[in-house]
């Protein structure tokens, strides 16, 4: 299959910009490529499964300390595959490499957020270990307006 998982790089932005465009986040590659430096300076991990030279699906690892554990929880805060490339085994890849990297960092919880809707993307996550376990509530903050 030629399927390799590897470090985001800038020229993957275009890509990445789509793959975020389907999960329902729709962006500019150059919005990407700000951001890819922005939480590589953090110490995230953001990865491509490369398929014959062509970015297919992203998935991006956010490692934090915790208050309610001794050791830091990591976060998979992006995961998606094109959708023309779904069932081939590339997001279960993407999954245990976010697994593997949370492993060598220490970590002794994996988790991710996700919305109700997205039924298949749930049946896909308990395949791959993952265990619903509550709701997330969330606020979105116009900052802009904000500071006025």
């Amino acid at each position: 299959m030629g399927l390799t998982i590897r470090d985001a790089q800038a020229a993957d932005a275009p890509a990445i910009a789509l793959l975020l465009g389907q999960l329902g986040y729709p962006t500019e590659p150059s919005a990407v490529e700000r951001r890819l430096e922005r939480l590589r300076i953090l110490g995230d991990r953001i990865v491509v499964a490369d398929l014959e030279g062509h970015a297919v699906g992203l998935a991006h690892l956010q490692v934090a300390p915790a208050l309610e554990r001794d050791r830091p929880a990591a976060k998979v805060g992006a995961l998606v595959v094109d959708d023309s490339y779904q069932g081939r085994g590339i997001g279960r890849a993407l999954v245990q490499t976010m697994e593997d990297e949370a492993r060598l960092r220490g970590c002794e919880l994996l988790f991710l957020t996700t919305a109700a809707r997205r039924k298949d993307a749930h049946h896909f996550y308990v395949s791959v270990g993952l265990e619903e376990t509550g709701k997330r509530f969330a606020k979105e903050l116009n900052v802009e307006q904000d500071a006025q």
